[in-house]
């Protein structure tokens, strides 16, 4: 894999400009293809918790019952579905992704580089479900759109490496 990479990005540096190749460079690697597949089965398990939730809350609560409307209008499940995806995620990542020992430091870190991911899923998910957008197809796609965002930050903000520090 590694061999196959390297070879597509010498190619691909000959047909696009340096500050772009730049830019492409650090998602050609196979720690950004661990990173996805992580993500993958993470996006599952946020899409599993936050339908499920919407699921409980259609048999569960009337279609007029406050409490219904506000977990509607915050949408709530697709926060409480993120927040736990998290933390699934955070060890999936120290283990798969970076190989390092999850630490109390890094856990406390983590939810700092899914901010920018969160903000751009969350309004996401506002903009496709008030578009009529089934909620789980709104789930996936917002996820699918912010996942490169979160592997830079967790990159250089969570996994970075401080010479051997």
């Amino acid at each position: 894999m590694d061999k196959l990479l390297s070879d597509f990005r010498v190619w691909l540096s000959t047909r696009l400009p340096e500050g772009a190749m730049k830019v492409v460079r650090p998602f050609l690697t196979v720690q950004f293809f661990v990173f996805m597949f992580m993500g993958f089965i993470n996006t599952v398990f946020s899409v599993m918790v936050a339908s499920g939730l919407d699921i409980l809350k259609n048999m569960f609560l009337s279609a007029g019952s406050s409490l219904r409307v506000f977990i509607e209008a915050f949408r709530t499940n697709f926060i409480i579905g993120y927040a736990a995806s998290i933390v699934l995620s955070f060890f999936l990542n120290s283990k798969f992704t970076f190989h390092q020992p999850p630490t109390l430091k890094r856990f406390l870190r983590f939810p700092i580089s899914y901010i920018p991911n969160f903000l751009i899923q969350y309004i996401l998910v506002f903009v496709f479900t008030s578009l009529h957008w089934n909620h789980t197809i709104a789930y996936i796609t917002a996820a699918v759109i912010g996942t490169p965002v979160t592997f830079i930050c967790m990159k250089f903000v969570v996994f970075k490496r401080f010479n051997n520090k």
